[in-house]
């Protein structure tokens, strides 16, 4: 794998609108550190509206220099995750924030205690339009309030609690050791995270087969480990919930989200009716590819395999799949694509995956690992789709509402991933279109079924704890294997190493949000169709893009 070094500047990200520099880097760290005291001069006035909206004022300048600082550091780790000199700014950071979040651990506790009509009339008042729905929200959550005191002691834990998921990737990323997978001419392949999906895609079956052992196996070295990180995550999240009053993490995550419960358990119970067609596409799949004896290795196989698309083409595609989405959503596509906002190929240390962030005022980023598969096309479309509907909601909302969930953002880019296909699908040989018909089918079973398997796997963790039963390594194992069967079905061999596939989700330490990407995707096939049914829905679509929609600073991965 190439050095960081060794890649065309024209492949790498502007940080830029961040940090412009180090100098300035060096200002904001000096900014933050001599002005985090003065929050104490809020304390027990923000009943009093004028010095509320000194506060408000305030509080928005200093959170823009500290979330643009801590962004910029976060993202410079993502392309380098070995680099010192980011890794001790990292940690002036963290005492800066632990610091702000210590001294400001007041103001949650105290706006939840201001009256029900103080409230109301900050929500009425004209000048503070722009905070209507935060005041709103306050309203809300009053009912599960943690006391001052206890918000005061967890901000000062902060810096040494919740860290699950940063040892994770860690472990996962810079640790673990992937054997070389052979194929079968009995050549030697590199694995990583990064080409993972490239060799699982092949058409060599023993190269899929070693490659999938490869990673399980690592994976399953360190089964106990990993078992214990993510029991003590959700420990974690159990306490959190049950001191903020909720009966469980999924109501908790829930209800920060402003989505009824009954959504997720609507989706899992309507998912396990129809495993028929999960396990049809199955049977299809080892028809297509002729293999009568169709393992957990096979599901991956792709005609697309051999198929590369080069940077170059993955933008035309993206352009041309996405054009009807108007010439308002393409100058978006464009903006992106001239700014350097995509870091573009893999690299030594490189955290794997993609993702999009935004942060207010600043131009949206893009990481990605292209290695010119179809699934890297497909990864730069969908994040595409993040970052112009963060560019939509910057340019149409202020800061203050310049925010949702996950629930509602995973469907601007699914929305792209399903154009994609149906553009390649109307473009392509009736040959070339067997392939794309295939990959839609993977993409709809990696996105709801699978998905949805991921949510009823982590809704038996939580509930084991939340109820005050046992999970240890083996439960998680035995579950995973369960769900395995029932998702995939009996005309399939599921090896015995595959059971500790949970451990390889890091989505998991993201508490009930995996079951978004499902909604996501369903709610995604019914826009696409109006678009195709109708040339003035993507108005509508528009509108949808620019309303309260977007997180203020969030990756979506």
């Amino acid at each position: 794998m190439k050095k960081r070094s060794e890649i065309e500047d024209k492949y790498k990200w502007d940080l830029s609108s961040f940090v412009k520099s180090e100098q300035q880097f060096e200002q904001n760290l000096k900014y933050l550190r001599e002005n985090v005291s003065k929050f104490k001069q809020f304390y027990g006035k923000l009943g009093d509206k004028q010095t509320l909206k000194k506060y408000l004022k305030f509080s928005e300048e200093y959170e823009n220099i500290l979330i643009k600082s801590v962004e910029y550091v976060a993202l410079n780790l993502t392309t380098d995750t070995s680099d010192v000199k980011y890794l001790e700014l990292e940690q002036k950071l963290d005492l800066i924030t632990q610091q702000y979040n210590e001294i400001t651990s007041f103001v949650e506790p105290q706006m939840l205690d201001l009256s029900d009509v103080y409230l109301q009339d900050l929500i009425n008042d004209k000048v503070l339009k722009d905070y209507d729905l935060t005041f709103t929200n306050i309203l809300r959550n009053k009912l599960h309030k943690v006391g001052e005191q206890e918000n005061e002691l967890l901000s000062k834990m902060s810096n040494f609690l919740g860290n699950d998921s940063n040892v994770f990737y860690t472990l996962t990323n810079g640790e673990l050791q992937f054997e070389d997978a052979l194929d079968s001419t009995g050549k030697k392949h590199e694995v990583n995270e990064v080409v993972y999906g490239r060799l699982m895609e092949s058409y060599d079956r023993t190269l899929r087969q070693n490659t999938y052992m490869s990673t399980i196996k690592a994976y399953g070295s360190k089964n106990r480990t990993l078992a214990c990180l993510y029991i003590n995550d959700i420990k974690s999240n159990v306490f959190y919930a049950k001191l903020a009053k909720f009966d469980s993490v999924k109501q908790q995550n829930m209800f920060y989200e402003k989505v009824d419960e009954g959504v997720y358990n609507r989706l899992i119970d309507n998912i396990n009716s129809n495993l028929s067609i999960a396990h049809k596409i199955i049977e299809l799949r080892s028809k297509y590819f002729n293999i009568p004896d169709i393992a957990s290795y096979d599901l991956m196989v792709s005609k697309l395999s051999n198929a590369t698309f080069s940077v170059e083409k993955s933008i035309e595609l993206l352009k041309l799949s996405t054009q009807i989405l108007g010439e308002e959503y393409q100058s978006k596509v464009d903006y992106m694509l001239n700014s350097k906002a995509i870091d573009w190929y893999p690299s030594e240390n490189k955290m794997s995956g993609g993702f999009s962030v935004s942060v207010y005022g600043c131009m949206p980023v893009i990481l990605l690992n292209h290695v010119g598969t179809y699934d890297s096309l497909n990864a730069l479309v969908h994040e595409m789709g993040h970052s112009v509907h963060e560019l939509f909601t910057q340019q149409n909302q202020p800061r203050p509402k310049a925010e949702s969930e996950i629930f509602v953002s995973e469907v601007a880019s699914t929305v792209n991933e399903i154009l994609l296909i149906n553009y390649l699908l109307q473009s392509s040989s009736n040959e070339e279109r067997e392939g794309f018909i295939f990959e839609f089918f993977s993409n709809m079973i990696s996105a709801v079924f699978t998905q949805t398997k991921y949510s009823e796997f982590e809704d038996f963790a939580y509930s084991m704890i939340e109820n005050g039963g046992v999970l240890t390594y083996k439960e998680c194992n035995d579950k995973w294997a369960e769900l395995g069967r029932k998702y995939c079905g009996d005309k399939i061999n599921l090896i015995e190493e595959s059971k500790c596939g949970w451990s390889t989700v890091p989505h998991f330490y993201r508490p009930f949000y995996v079951y978004k990407y499902a909604t996501g995707f369903i709610s995604a096939l019914c826009i696409v169709q109006n678009l195709l049914e109708d040339g003035e829905y993507y108005k509508k679509y528009i509108s949808f893009l620019k309303s309260l929609t977007c997180l203020l600073s969030h990756f979506c991965a």
